[in-house]
């Protein structure tokens, strides 16, 4: 598939994907989440990433969703099946592959996150955000239901009873609301903000990628397990991770770091 509404950029052992339709405010057109699923396909099989960005064009939006004009307007006349599978085969392939992905995801969110712009946000492990910002699961007012995963991600990061709220009057809240809902984990200015990013990716592309994957798969696994599976799964995990070549390499950095740190003991001291 030819990449028209997106920016691909791989920098410093990261992946940038820029959804790059400013003059739609970045709103989801008819192809542009298959595309996103391929660059992320990409990024996830690629051992030079080892974190992936994803943000929108221009100071205005993140994503605002979906395209009306594009999106809804071709395709009128659609079947309940034609809008089933499209759903399928789109949104729900990126919610699995961002959960997924064996590497940090980070949603920098430059402006408005609506509707699937902002599903695709929650479906990110980490979310950094303007402080100018505004979220919105606007559904209910088009009369529409969610997607992207929304129905499943959100309560399971704000609760049920802010989901409900979100969900069903469907407002908008500010960047400093949102991040006190826990939709954002750091707030920054817009000027700060690709700053921001770049530290916090940084910082994950240094840490050993093993252990990121790990605690990712982890992470999902005890979503929708009990306390015995989850133990178990992290003693498999844990049994992988102390036998690794990555794992032997840290530790023995830690213990070189703190050899050089010991104070020396002079003789008659």
């Amino acid at each position: 598939m030819q990449i028209t509404d997106l920016i691909y950029e791989k920098r410093d052992g990261a992946a940038w994907i820029t959804i790059n339709r400013p003059e739609r405010r970045n709103a989801l057109g008819e192809t542009t989440t298959r595309q996103l699923v391929q660059l992320c396909e990409h990024a996830a099989t690629d051992g030079g990433v080892r974190a992936v960005v994803i943000t929108g064009a221009g100071s205005d939006a993140f994503c605002a969703g979906g395209d009306m004009r594009d999106t809804f307007q071709r395709g009128e006349g659609h079947t309940q099946q034609q809008w089933s599978d499209r759903i399928r085969q789109g949104p729900n392939v990126l919610a699995r592959l961002l959960q997924a992905m064996p590497k940090p995801v980070v949603a920098s969110i430059n402006g408005v996150a609506a509707g699937g712009g902002a599903t695709i946000a929650l479906a990110c492990d980490l979310r950094i955000a303007s402080d100018k910002a505004r979220f919105c699961f606007p559904f209910a007012r088009i009369g529409l239901t969610p997607e992207f995963g929304c129905s499943y991600l959100l309560q399971r990061t704000v609760g049920a009873g802010r989901a409900n709220e979100l969900l069903l009057l469907g407002d908008f809240v500010d960047a400093a609301t949102a991040e006190r809902y826990g939709l954002v984990n750091r707030l920054a200015s817009p000027q700060e903000l690709g700053r921001v990013t770049q530290e916090v990716v940084d910082r994950l592309v240094a840490l050993p990628a093993g252990a990121l994957a790990g605690i990712k798969g982890l992470q999902q696994f005890a979503r929708s397990r009990d306390l015995r599976e989850t133990l178990e799964q992290e003693a498999l995990a844990l049994g992988r991770a102390f036998t690794s070549s990555e794992h032997r390499s840290a530790v023995s950095a830690f213990l070189n770091r703190k050899s050089r740190a010991r104070p020396v003991h002079q003789a008659g001291a």
